[in-house]
């Protein structure tokens, strides 16, 4: 697989724009931090690239098995440390729609460990999965 590459823009005083492979996506900091507030803190956004990243691998699983994934939702918490500038501590919880067998609910936790975002996370904070 080619590297991934990506860019980001200056677009306004705090406004960030990312790029890659043709796409976008916007990154500001709140008005009492001097921005004006129009898009995700680029933490929220690494919390939000964990959560579809994880999403997508389930979906892309779901399909091939048969599981309904409708409406499914993952929801990502992580706790910042300002002292080291980073995020830890995260934790990842999946709804599913309906309720799984045991050979589903292993499919889909199996599926959650094939996130590039969470094994990338993973591999330098602690991270935990539940499943709901």
């Amino acid at each position: 697989m080619a590297k991934m590459t990506a860019n980001a823009i200056n677009v306004g005083p705090t406004i960030m724009v990312g790029r890659a492979r043709g796409h976008s996506s916007f990154t500001d900091v709140p008005e009492d931090k001097g921005g004006t507030d129009t898009a995700m803190l680029p933490p929220e956004m690494l919390c939000a690239a964990l959560a579809n990243c994880i999403g997508m691998v389930i979906a892309l699983t779901c399909r091939e098995e048969g599981i309904d994934c409708a409406g499914m939702t993952v929801d990502v918490q992580a706790e910042p440390n300002e002292e080291q500038a980073r995020l830890e501590n995260f934790v990842v919880n999946i709804k599913m729609p309906g309720s799984l067998t045991d050979e589903q609910r292993a499919k889909v936790e199996e599926a959650a460990k094939q996130s590039k975002v969470r094994g990338t996370v993973a591999a330098g904070t602690d991270l935990s999965v539940t499943i709901a």
